[in-house]
């Protein structure tokens, strides 16, 4: 049976194959290659049996064919981001031993830190052995999951000056497990959306309970983009205009109940008026912004700053949490802008190559999961930014790799360690695909009524 024929020589190339997840790639490659072959000498005269054995013929030992597919398809990392990675994970080791050396800083900041990347390193490689495909096949247990973890934290949490600061940690995880459940709702529809939307009111309300308006605008930024995306890409088979209508009048009205909230019942309002007003006295919430300034002002291109006042003081004991909050006011009085400059060139490479490849996946579980990635870093690094120049409308969560937190160092190598395993494997990662069945238009009036389609096309 010419079947069989064609099954045996896939199977020979098949098992030459180490890596597994690139087995399916090869196999259809061949299929493929065999079937144009043969159709090809179709075309020329012979036989259908006469045209699969010259394809099959042509091809070549199956053996060292096999072998050549072996040595092309292996996993292989991002050595740009790797490297970048490492650069800024070694700066930031070398920033906290300068500064537990030179400051009067308790020795359970420096092995809380120590502890922090004794675990990091492992997790991160774990991360990127991981199956990332996991995500997009248990999204909902692992979002139930994390939603326990914090609810959890909530109850029996610690508390810092009245927030619940162990929710944080879960929440940057959100994002995540977020593109998992966009990627298993795509398809469904103006439902789809609708789930997707719900869903992320779920870790909004953790972070607003907890509170925590940093983490709450970083997952609405984070899983904002990833619905969007989704849409934009026509993966939720609607129209792009409506979707997009459907995400974004919702989501105007609660950034402008949020923005009425910060600015007439929460402190963030004084900081929202220091920040347009510019105003530069020495109490109340402006006292951190006006230590930064002078901090600032203060500092040189290269080496250290001016001193303060009459005589130079030590920094730790000018700002508070100044080794968690404001490693980069420290590091730009201590070693000058230069370092400050070279910090954010070499974040602002990692961001743009993860762009950059994340917008080369050919899967949209890779795509959506790289994006997620990248889009919480970068808001927690702008965040970060926003703060250590002065302009501190939300606290800083954590400049990922540089400043201290053994948990937030944990949680960002895992993520940093995740968006690798998607470089590495993501052009072999196949979506499930559904089979479209029929479409049907948003609004259909029949017969005197109006019906509203929330799902625009059906698939089974």
């Amino acid at each position: 049976m010419p079947i069989d024929k064609t099954s045996e020589f896939i199977e020979s190339v098949r098992q030459q194959i180490r890596w597994k997840k690139a087995q399916p790639v090869v196999i259809e490659e061949v299929e493929n290659h065999i079937a144009d072959q043969k159709n090809a000498f179709i075309q020329d005269g012979l036989n259908e049996d006469k045209a699969l054995d010259k394809a099959i013929k042509e091809m070549g030992d199956p053996i060292v064919v096999g072998e050549q597919f072996n040595s092309i398809h292996k996993p292989k990392p991002d050595w740009a981001i790797l490297l970048l990675i490492s650069s800024l994970f070694i700066l930031g080791i070398l920033i906290q031993l300068y500064l537990f050396r030179n400051n009067d800083l308790s020795s359970n900041n420096i092995y809380g830190q120590l502890l922090g990347i004794l675990i990091g390193i492992p997790i991160f490689f774990i991360a990127y052995l991981f199956d990332f495909t996991i995500i997009g096949k248990y999204p909902k247990i692992i979002f139930s999951f994390l939603f326990i973890l914090n609810v959890y934290y909530i109850i029996e949490g610690n508390r810092v000056n009245g927030a619940i600061t162990d929710t944080i940690y879960p929440l940057l995880l959100f994002p995540t497990v977020y593109a998992g459940l966009v990627y298993s709702m795509r398809n469904k529809g103006y439902i789809g959306i609708f789930i997707c939307s719900v869903a992320f009111l779920i870790p909004a309300s953790i972070a607003f309970v907890s509170p925590s308006m940093s983490t709450l605008l970083l997952l609405y930024i984070s899983c904002l983009t990833i619905l969007t995306a989704a849409v934009v890409k026509g993966w939720f088979k609607v129209k792009k205009l409506l979707g997009l209508l459907f995400i974004y009048l919702p989501t105007l009205f609660a950034f402008i109940s949020l923005v009425y909230y910060f600015t007439i019942f929460s402190y963030r309002g004084e900081r929202i008026k220091i920040f347009f007003l510019n105003d530069k006295s020495m109490g109340g919430v402006n006292w951190i912004t006006t230590q930064i300034h002078t901090l600032l002002s203060n500092s040189k291109i290269i080496g250290t700053g001016s001193p303060i006042g009459q005589e130079t003081i030590q920094i730790a004991e000018s700002m508070p949490a100044i080794h968690t909050d404001f490693i980069l006011t420290y590091s730009v009085y201590n070693f000058g802008w230069i370092v400050f400059a070279g910090i954010l060139l070499l974040f602002a490479a990692l961001i743009i190559r993860g762009f950059i490849i994340t917008a080369k996946q050919k899967s949209v579980l890779g795509y959506l999961t790289s994006l997620s990635i990248i889009t919480t870093m970068m808001v927690q690094c702008i965040i970060y930014i926003f703060a250590n120049l002065g302009l501190m409308i939300f606290t800083p969560l954590s400049f990922p790799l540089l400043s201290y937190g053994g948990k937030y160092l944990v949680v960002n190598m895992f993520l940093l360690g995740l968006l690798l395993s998607v470089f590495r494997t993501g052009d072999y990662v196949r979506d499930k695909k559904g089979i479209l069945v029929g479409i049907v238009p948003f609004i259909q009036y029949d017969n005197g009524t109006i019906h509203i389609n929330l799902k625009s096309k059906t698939t089974k």
